[in-house]
């Protein structure tokens, strides 16, 4: 009997700031679309896709609470950092959570488009679970990931809100729910870097559905 070849090897994780970058890049471009009207279809498809990347979001926070200074000596600072992005993961399950009602618009006649952006920013939130599995690098490079994380969930929290605009009622309000554990999410990763709220997240603008600017 011919032995099976090996399985190939898992691609190696991207650097934990690149894959901010990625979904810095990817919530931006869901925020844009997301902002105006869809087909009944793609609405429900567009929160269902929402829905998994806030969970795989929240996952993969966990992971990056353990970010590891490299070569620098315990600090008690390292334990706020901790705390605070932990209590960012809890917040993102919680926005997952308040959608809860739409895993019933999860359904395996939609093909996903590779190329359509709610594809591609669950695709950008489960390579960040790999990513922030067992991050480390300089303070410099965490401080930079959990940037450019802040300004994704600014364009996440813009996402939501620019969905409910054109949501049934029951619908806009989950949708609006998830948006406020969103602010959440970016106070706590605010404090996990102590830099104010306006520098960390270009592009949220609190209670708006409006996308504002760029990604970083």
């Amino acid at each position: 009997m011919t032995p099976r070849p090996p399985a190939p090897p898992l691609p190696k994780p991207q650097h934990p700031a690149l894959a901010a970058k990625a979904l810095a890049d990817a919530a931006h471009a869901a925020a844009r679309t997301w902002a105006q009207p869809l087909e009944p279809d793609s609405h429900n498809r567009a929160i269902s896709q929402l829905y998994s990347a806030l969970r795989d979001l929240g996952i993969a926070a966990r992971g990056l609470a353990r970010y590891q200074i490299a070569g620098a000596a315990p600090d008690p600072a390292a334990q706020d950092f901790a705390r605070h992005v932990t209590a960012s993961a809890r917040w993102l399950l919680s926005a997952c959570e308040s959608l809860d009602g739409v895993l019933a618009a999860e359904s395996t006649r939609w093909l996903p488009d590779p190329d359509e952006p709610g594809a591609a920013l669950c695709q950008a939130a489960r390579n960040a679970i790999l990513a922030w599995r067992q991050p480390s690098g300089t303070s410099a490079d965490r401080d930079v990931t959990v940037k450019r994380f802040i300004t994704a969930t600014g364009f996440l929290s813009s996402a939501a809100l620019g969905l409910a605009t054109y949501a049934p009622r029951r619908r806009a309000i989950d949708l609006q729910v998830a948006g406020s554990s969103l602010a959440e999410v970016i106070a706590y990763l605010t404090a996990a870097i102590q830099v104010p709220a306006e520098d960390a997240a270009p592009g949220y603008t609190r209670g708006s559905a409006r996308y504002q600017g760029g990604a970083e």
